[in-house]
């Protein structure tokens, strides 16, 4: 799925709540064993949210979605940053090539998407740059990566 696409699809997503956790991650090793325990950490965090926020029987099915998350994520395929939306109806997974803002939990009733639009906006489809910028900006957004 597209970039594009995929901003679109998870801008509409209605569903209470939504969480979307955020990290900059390491492309080699040893530094990318660093990001599973980051990872791990973020996920208790937003577990800990919902429950709080929401009550444990309304969040059951976004929590057994968010127990597997850390299992499908193999942090040898990293980029510069991973974020992960989840809810009641989605799940998804996004590398990045470019770093995020900072590492954090949200959890509102849409999906916090800034660290995507701008990726978008920095691939040749999002912008009307040079064609020398665009084809420096080409080779770093051919490694973004999608799991559903």
């Amino acid at each position: 799925m597209a970039l594009k696409a995929l901003i679109q699809q998870l801008g509409i997503e209605g569903s209470v709540p939504c969480v979307t956790i955020s990290l900059n991650t390491h492309r080699t090793h040893p530094d990318n064993e660093k990001d599973f325990i980051l990872l791990k950490n973020l996920l208790k965090e937003a577990e800990e949210r919902v429950v709080k926020e929401f009550g444990e029987k309304a969040v059951a099915e976004l929590l057994k979605k968010m127990a597997i998350i850390q299992n499908e994520i193999d942090v040898n395929d990293n980029l510069d940053s991973l974020h992960i939306f989840v809810s009641n109806n989605t799940k998804k997974i996004v590398r990045l090539p470019q770093m995020t803002h900072k590492n954090n939990v949200q959890i509102s009733n849409k999906f916090a998407l800034r660290s995507l639009i701008k990726a978008y906006n920095r691939s040749d489809r999002g912008s009307k740059r040079s064609s020398c910028t665009r084809e420096s900006t080409n080779r770093s957004t051919r490694n973004l990566s999608i799991s559903y």
